[in-house]
């Protein structure tokens, strides 16, 4: 169990120090941290040197916000992943919307909080027989069930937790942000904006994949005499015309519908949904 935790650790971003504490704590209390280390660093090792010789062209998923999700994003994304050869998935966030209990005001022709639930259910059981292993990185929707009992003095210890809350499979993995390849995936909570990917991967010294700002889908670069870093913004799948985005109608910029591709920690590109995924 302790090697399984080093590997998660090591996959969420945390350094050694971090891995070595932790695994002392959870698992291997007996033993002093020398110790741990020897036993640890053996085990990451060989996972580097995995991730080496595996290098996995990743499929993002942008921004769902189910049940607002645009009707054909699921074809547009399953005929995109194949065609480039996808061997891992990853969706950046914002799984679900939650707009009838957020905190901002709902439309009036909203539908209650339960009917919405079973609604967005319902897709999502459509999207996990789909994509039976995922990785996910929680969005600032997908919090707010949590952020508004915290409000009420509620503590998440009374709430089902979110992979059964939505009847995620196992495959689905939950992050908050993690490390792949060398390129970290995360939603993109503060880094908004046309340069919001390329800001973080600049700030981070990595490659990074966004979602977070809809209207955004795009990969820029930036480079120094050493490495090259990409910013890859994914955009949003989601429906512009469902009620749940009334609020941007008159936005300058409205949403950019499409999908990531990471070939490797300095190549990747968005693909846009137009055509007939958008229109039909």
């Amino acid at each position: 169990m302790w090697k399984e935790r080093s590997k998660q650790l090591k996959v969420e971003g945390k350094t050694l120090t971090q891995i070595y504490n932790i695994v002392q704590t959870e698992y291997l209390s007996d033993l002093n941290l020398k110790q741990v280390e020897e036993k640890v660093r053996p085990i990451l090792r060989r996972e580097a040197k995995k991730s080496i010789e595996k290098q996995e062209v990743v499929g993002v998923i942008s921004d769902t916000h189910f049940p607002f999700v645009h009707p054909n994003y699921i074809h547009f994304l399953e005929d995109t992943f194949n065609k480039h050869k996808v061997t891992r998935i990853v969706h950046i966030g914002d799984l679900c919307d939650f707009h009838a209990i957020s905190r901002h005001q709902t439309e009036t022709t909203a539908v209650d909080a339960v009917t919405e639930y079973n609604l967005a259910r319902a897709q999502i059981d459509l999207y996990t027989r789909a994509f039976p292993k995922v990785d996910l990185t929680l969005g600032n929707h997908c919090t707010i069930a949590v952020r508004q009992a915290a409000t009420l003095g509620i503590p998440k210890q009374f709430l089902k937790d979110f992979p059964e809350l939505w009847g995620l499979p196992k495959g689905w993995n939950i992050h908050e942000q993690f490390i792949l390849n060398n390129v970290l995936y995360e939603h993109g909570i503060n880094w908004v904006g046309k340069h919001g990917a390329l800001d973080k991967a600049t700030i981070t010294m990595m490659s990074c994949v966004i979602g977070h700002s809809h209207s955004n889908g795009g990969c820029a670069y930036r480079s120094n005499a050493k490495s090259i870093v990409f910013g890859l913004n994914v955009g949003a799948g989601v429906d512009i015309s469902a009620y749940a985005f009334a609020y941007g109608r008159y936005s300058k910029n409205r949403e950019t519908l499409g999908c990531g591709i990471v070939f490797d920690n300095a190549n990747a590109i968005f693909v846009p949904m137009g055509g007939k995924y958008f229109r039909n």
